[in-house]
């Protein structure tokens, strides 16, 4: 199919791409309303040929959808791990789990506590963020493997040493900070019979 935007909503379309996820979505709905259905198809036609997840998203690539939000889809995994293995996919299209909506970890949290009731099964919920990690597709996903005894799912590690010099560069490096609240204190001056505050 030849693409049916013009040029100005080719650009528009790649201006909203650049925003922040929150300011995205609403974005993208108000500019798919101005669209005719043929735009729209092509719209959905081309972001599935790049990547299977928004396919997924979309509703142009069959799934079997557990619990579909504003901003995520859990789907059956059709090559699972173990069967009942889930896919949370955010709706909007993001490399990284640190581009995406922490809440998807609730929703994980929720399979996973389903999967304990229905399927006596333990779990992992698992994410991997970049190729050396052994993400296969750039669109972040995270997933809920159903775990029982002797499932023959490697998600081990050998261990290798480290020192202390190397902890403690580690450590410097990576260290987050909380941001804590400066609370104002009110202070109370008493004025002979009036009490003043100052704030």
């Amino acid at each position: 199919m030849d693409n049916p935007l013009n040029s100005e909503q080719t650009e528009e379309l790649n201006e909203i791409i650049k925003l922040p996820r929150e300011k995205q979505a609403a974005k993208l709905k108000e500019f798919l309303s101005t669209l005719s259905q043929e735009q729209v198809e092509f719209i959905k036609q081309s972001q599935t040929q790049h990547c299977l997840f928004c396919g997924i998203v979309l509703g142009t690539v069959q799934s079997h959808k557990l619990y579909e939000n504003n901003n995520l889809s859990a789907v059956l995994d059709i090559n699972p791990a173990n069967p009942g293995h889930v896919l949370i996919i955010p709706k909007i299209h993001a490399k990284n789990s640190y581009k995406i909506d922490s809440k998807i970890f609730e929703i994980a949290n929720l399979i996973s506590r389903k999967m304990k009731e229905k399927l006596d099964a333990d779990s992992n919920i698992f994410i991997a963020n970049g190729e050396n990690a052994g993400q296969k597709i750039e669109h972040a996903v995270v997933h809920v493997i159903p775990r029982y005894k002797n499932d023959k799912i490697g998600l081990t590690w050998s261990p290798k040493k480290i020192n202390e010099e190397q902890l403690s560069e580690l450590s410097s490096i990576l260290k987050i900070e909380e941001k804590k609240e400066i609370k104002k204190e009110k202070i109370i001056i008493k004025t002979g019979k009036r009490k003043e505050r100052i704030p």
